[in-house]
C-alpha cells in the first residue's frame, strides 16, 4: 500500500489544495466529483490494491454528515441467484463459483480517520454499500475523502471478472460515490454519476491495458492518465492484446483481442476478427439518420461476454464478446444488431451523458441505440428475418416454439427484445441496482402509445437535441407522456390478457360485425394499447385497437367477410405471463416434440413424437409417437397433462400420459439363449405413465431428480395377438460432488411382466439384460426375461480448457466431458430372482461427450461410449459401442 500512496503523492498537493477548499458553488452549477486513483493491478489476488481520493461538492440543500460509497465487487462475494444448469457455463468458466470482493482498509476525512459502516440496502448483496461518517459539510462546500481499498476479482465471464489471464473490469473496481439528490439523500438509482478521473496505475507483471479506450503497452509498468466526464472507468488488462485496425471514412477502427484458445476453423469466410472489423466499418459508414458522426478513432475491445448481450458500453470503447459473429450466416443479422447497438451507443454517449439525469441515462442510451441499430439492420439486411419470422417458419418443431417462452440460448437479448428486467443477474455496474425493464422496452411502449409516425419524430428530434429525452419526447409527440414513464420505469408487472367474450359475424346489411370483450389481469394498475386481429377463412385480417384504459374493454368492427378467429396481440408486442388464452377459438398447433436416434453395436432405434395443443398452452396436449426399433415398428397416441410447479414457462414437474399403442413385431428379434424361439404378430395396448422431473436443461443436469411409474395392458381386444401386463418404475438422479465439473449419476430400473390367461410374453415384449438403456457392454439380444432390475452408475467429468473447433459455423465444439460407468443387474422369468445380487451381470465402460453449439448459437451435446461385460463367466472381448445425441440417462 505504501507504493500506491507514493504513486498518489506525485503532483497531488496542488490538486488537494483546490479540491479540499471549502468554497461555495454558484447557483445552477452541478460540479462533478473528481477522483484520483493510485493502484497496483495484478492477475493474482488481490487484483487491485490502491487508494482513491474523492473531491465532491455538497450540491444538495442539506448539511451532510455522511458520504455513501458503492463497493461493487462485493456483489460477487456470494453465489449468484438465478444460476441453473443452462446458464452456469456462461457465467462461471469452470462451472464453479469463485468469489470476488472489496475491502476498505481505511477511510480519511481530510486528515481525520473516518468511521466506516457497511450497510444492508434493499435486496443488494451484503457489503455493497459503505457509509463514511464525515464532518459537517454545508451546502455548496467541497470535501476530500481518501479510501484505501483492496479488490479481489471473481473468476467469471462478463463485464467484471477474470478469465484466461484477462481482467475485464468495466467499472466499479474502485469505491465510487453514489448519486446525491437535491434533498441530501444518497441515491443508488441509475448509473454512476459523471466524474473526472486522474489515475496512476502500476502493474505487478507486464500487462497490456486498455483504459476507457486508451491503450498502454506492457513495455511500461507505470501508467498515468486523465479521463474527464465519464461515469466509470473501464479497464481491460492481459499479458498480450493483439491490435487490429481498419479505416472507415476517416475513422480508424481499432480492435484489441486476446490470442484465441485452442482453435481450428474450417470455413470459407474471413476470420472472426476480420468479420468484426468489416461489420463495424459497415455499421459506421451506413449508419442511419440520427446517429452522430464517429470520432477519429473507435476502439473495440474483446471481452468474455457469454450470456445475455454481445456488447457492453465501455465509456470510450465498446466491449465485444469473444463469440461475436460465430454463428451461421442465416442468424448473423441478430449479432449485427447488437454490434450496431454497441457502436451507436458509444457514438451517442458524448451527447447523451451530460444531458440525461443519472436515473435516465442508461435506459435512454440503450433504447435509442437499439432503435437505431434496428433501423440499420432493416435497411442494410432487408432479407433478414425477425426471430418471430423464424419461429413461425419452423414452428412445427417444439424446440423452436419454446424459444419464445423459454429461450435457452446464449446472447438471448440479441434475439428477443422483450425483456422484463435489464440485468437479471445484477452483474453490471450500471444496472445491478435496476429492477426495471431495458430502454428498448420503454421506447416500445412509447411507440405503441404515440404511433409509428410520431415515434419517428421523437427519434429525429430527441436523439441529437439538448433537452432530456423524457421532456423532449412529450413535446415532439404533442402529448403528455409523464404517466407512461412513471408506469413503466418500475418493475414490470405480472400481466395477462384474455378474451372475455367474443361475438363474431353478427349480420348487418352487407357487412358482418364482430365484438370482443378483453380483460386484463395485472399485479398493479397499468394502461397500454392492445391490438386484436380478426382472421377470415380466406386469410384476410383486420386489426382493431383497444386503448387499454381500465381492466376491461370492448372493441367492435364491421367487416365485409366472415371472420373465424380473434387473436390478442398477434405481433407479440406485449410481455405477458400467459399467451395461451389470447385466441378465440383457440389456436391449434401441431409440433414435433422430439426426434431421437439411438445407435449401438447391437441395436438401432428411431422415434419421433408429435404433439397437438392450443398454442402457448403447455399444460395439456394430444401426443402421437412413431417408432422403429429392432423389436418392432408402431405408434402410440393419447392425451397428456402437465401440472405442478413450473420448471420453466413450457414444462412442469408432474406429467401424466394415457395412450393407445399398436406395434407390428419383428420376428427376427430373438433371445440368443433360445434362438429357435421366435414370436411374430402384433401388439395392442393401453398405457399409463406418470413422470416427475425437475430437469431444467437436459444436456448436463447437475441436480436431476426423475421418477417414472408405468403400466401397460396388452390385450387381443385392443388389436394384438398377446395378452399380458407390464409395470414398473425408473428412478434417476444426478448430484454434483466436490465441483459442478464432477457429476455422479445413478439410475434404478425395476420392471415386471405377467402373462394373462394362456398367453405368453413375446420376445419383443421381454426386458433385455443389455442395451442402450440397460447394461451397457451386453448386446440387446443376449438375454431376455419377464422381469428386470438394472442399476446404472456413472461419473461425469468436464474437461477444460475450452476449445473453439469450428466446422462451417454449423458445429462449434466448445468443451468436452469424459465419463466412466458401471451397470449391473439381471433379468429373469422369476420376479424374485431379479433381487439375487450374486447372479448380477456387470458392464463397465468409458465415454466421451462433446458440448457444442449447433449453428453457432444453440447449445447441444452428443456422446460416444465403449463398454464391455466383466462379470464372472462372461465372454471376454465382447465390446459394445454406443452413440446418442443427449445424455444417456
Amino acid at each position: 500500500m505504501a507504493r500506491c500512496t507514493r504513486l498518489l503523492g506525485r503532483g497531488v498537493l496542488a490538486w488537494l489544495v483546490v479540491a479540499s477548499a471549502s468554497v461555495a458553488v454558484s447557483a445552477g452549477d452541478t460540479p462533478r466529483a473528481r477522483y484520483q486513483i493510485g493502484a497496483r493491478v495484478s492477475l493474482e489476488a488481490p487484483q487491485v490494491d490502491g487508494t482513491v481520493r474523492v473531491a465532491f461538492t455538497n450540491t444538495s440543500t442539506r448539511t451532510l454528515e455522511e458520504a455513501v460509497f458503492v463497493l461493487f465487487p462485493n456483489r460477487f462475494a456470494a453465489p449468484d441467484e438465478g444460476i441453473n444448469d443452462f446458464n452456469r457455463p456462461y457465467v462461471y468458466p469452470h462451472e464453479d463459483f469463485v468469489p470476488g470482493g472489496m475491502e476498505l482498509l481505511e477511510a480519511r476525512d481530510d486528515d481525520r480517520v473516518a468511521r466506516v459502516e457497511l450497510l444492508r440496502y434493499g435486496d443488494l448483496a451484503d457489503g455493497m454499500i459503505a457509509r463514511v461518517r464525515i464532518a459537517r459539510l454545508l451546502p455548496g462546500r467541497t470535501r476530500v475523502l481518501t479510501l484505501r481499498f483492496r479488490a479481489v476479482v471473481p473468476y467469471r465471464f462478463g463485464t467484471f471478472g477474470l478469465f484466461d489471464d484477462q481482467l475485464t473490469l468495466n467499472g466499479g473496481w474502485y469505491p465510487y460515490l453514489a448519486s446525491l439528490d437535491r434533498d441530501g439523500r444518497w441515491s443508488l438509482a441509475g448509473a454512476p454519476p459523471q466524474a473526472d478521473f486522474d489515475l496512476q496505475l502500476e502493474t505487478a507483471q507486464p500487462l497490456d491495458l486498455v483504459l476507457n479506450g486508451r491503450y498502454f503497452s506492457s513495455a511500461e509498468r507505470l501508467f498515468t492518465a486523465a479521463i474527464p466526464a465519464v461515469r466509470y472507468l473501464s479497464l481491460v488488462a492481459a499479458p498480450e492484446l493483439i491490435r487490429e485496425q481498419i479505416d472507415a471514412d476517416g475513422t480508424r477502427i481499432t480492435y484489441f483481442r486476446r490470442p484465441g484458445p485452442l482453435s481450428s476453423r474450417i470455413s470459407p469466410e474471413p476470420s472472426p476478427s476480420e468479420q468484426i472489423l468489416t461489420t463495424v466499418r459497415e455499421i459506421l459508414v451506413r449508419r442511419p439518420t440520427g446517429v452522430p458522426d464517429p470520432p477519429p478513432e473507435l476502439v473495440l475491445v474483446q471481452a468474455p461476454l457469454r450470456l445475455l448481450n454481445l456488447t457492453a458500453p465501455g465509456e470510450g470503447c465498446v466491449l465485444i464478446s469473444d463469440r461475436a459473429l460465430e454463428v451461421l450466416f442465416l442468424v448473423r443479422p441478430f449479432h449485427d444488431l447488437q454490434l450496431a447497438q454497441g457502436v451507436y451507443g458509444e457514438l451517442m454517449r458524448p451527447g447523451l451523458a451530460p444531458r440525461e439525469p443519472d436515473a435516465d441515462y442508461l435506459w435512454v442510451s440503450e433504447g435509442l441505440s437499439r432503435t437505431l441499430a434496428q433501423r440499420f439492420v432493416d435497411e442494410q439486411r432487408p432479407e433478414a428475418r425477425s426471430v418471430y419470422d423464424w419461429i413461425d417458419l419452423f414452428n412445427i418443431f417444439a424446440i423452436v416454439d419454446r424459444f419464445e417462452s423459454a429461450p435457452k440460448i446464449p446472447f438471448v437479448y440479441a434475439f428477443f427484445d422483450k425483456a422484463r428486467v435489464v440485468d437479471p443477474l445484477r452483474a453490471e455496474v450500471t444496472t445491478f441496482n435496476d429492477p426495471n425493464p431495458p430502454g428498448r422496452v420503454i421506447l416500445g411502449k412509447v411507440r405503441e402509445q404515440v404511433g409509428p409516425e410520431s415515434f419517428d419524430t421523437i427519434i429525429a428530434r430527441c436523439t441529437p437535441g439538448a433537452t432530456p429525452f423524457r421532456e423532449c419526447s412529450g413535446a415532439a409527440a404533442g402529448q403528455d407522456l409523464t404517466w407512461l414513464y412513471s408506469q413503466w420505469l418500475q418493475p414490470y408487472p405480472r400481466l395477462d390478457y384474455s378474451l372475455d367474450a367474443v361475438t363474431l359475424n353478427a349480420p348487418g346489411g352487407d357487412e358482418f360485425r364482430s365484438t370482443m370483450t378483453l380483460r386484463r389481469e395485472s399485479s398493479r394498475p397499468i394502461r397500454e394499447p392492445v391490438t386484436v386481429r380478426l382472421r377470415s377463412l380466406g386469410g384476410r385480417t383486420v386489426d382493431v385497437r383497444w386503448e387499454g384504459v381500465g381492466d376491461v374493454g370492448e372493441v367492435s368492427v364491421a367487416t365485409p367477410d366472415r371472420m373465424w378467429q380473434a387473436i390478442i396481440d398477434p405481433d407479440r408486442k406485449l410481455i405477458e405471463d400467459d399467451r395461451g388464452d389470447n385466441a378465440y377459438p383457440f389456436a391449434p398447433q401441431v409440433v414435433l416434440d422430439s426426434a431421437e436416434v439411438e445407435v449401438s453395436s447391437s441395436e438401432f432405434g428411431l422415434s419421433a413424437l408429435a404433439v397437438a395443443r392450443n398454442r402457448y398452452d403447455y399444460r395439456k396436449d394430444l401426443a402421437l409417437a412413431g417408432f422403429y426399433t429392432s423389436r418392432s415398428i408402431g405408434f402410440a397416441a393419447g392425451p397428456r397433462v402437465h401440472w405442478g410447479e413450473p420448471i420453466d414457462p413450457t414444462r412442469y414437474r408432474n406429467n401424466l400420459y394415457l395412450f393407445y399403442e399398436f406395434q407390428s413385431l419383428n420376428k427376427n428379434f430373438v433371445d440368443d439363449r433360445q434362438p429357435q424361439v421366435r414370436t411374430s404378430g402384433t401388439l395392442g395396448s393401453l398405457g399409463f405413465r406418470y413422470d416427475y422431473t425437475n430437469v431444467y436443461s437436459f444436456d448436463n443436469p447437475t441436480d436431476e431428480r426423475q421418477f417414472r411409474i408405468y403400466a401397460d395392458w396388452y390385450d387381443p381386444g385392443l388389436g394384438g395377438d398377446f395378452n399380458y401386463v407390464d409395470w414398473g418404475y425408473v428412478a434417476t438422479l444426478t448430484q454434483a460432488l466436490w465441483s459442478y465439473r464432477t457429476i455422479a449419476a445413478g439410475q434404478l430400473f425395476n420392471g415386471f411382466s405377467v402373462p394373462l390367461g394362456n398367453s405368453e410374453v413375446p420376445n419383443q415384449g421381454l426386458y433385455s439384460l443389455g442395451g442402450t438403456h440397460e447394461i451397457r457392454g451386453i448386446p440387446v439380444e443376449k438375454e431376455l426375461g419377464r422381469n428386470t432390475l438394472i442399476a446404472r452408475f456413472e461419473l461425469r467429468q468436464d474437461v477444460f480448457p475450452e476449445v473453439d473447433l469450428n466446422f462451417l459455423d454449423l458445429l462449434i465444439l466448445r468443451r468436452t466431458q469424459v465419463r466412466a460407468f458401471v451397470d449391473t443387474g439381471r433379468v429373469s422369468n422369476s420376479a424374485g430372482q431379479v433381487y439375487d445380487v450374486g447372479a448380477y451381470a456387470v458392464g463397465v465402460g468409458m465415454g466421451f461427450a462433446a458440448i457444442y453449439d449447433f449453428m453457432g448459437f444453440f447449445p447441444s451435446m452428443a456422446y460416444l461410449e465403449i463398454a464391455t461385460r466383466v462379470d464372472e463367466g462372461s465372454q471376454a472381448g465382447d465390446v459394445q459401442v454406443l452413440f446418442g445425441a443427449r445424455q444417456s440417462f
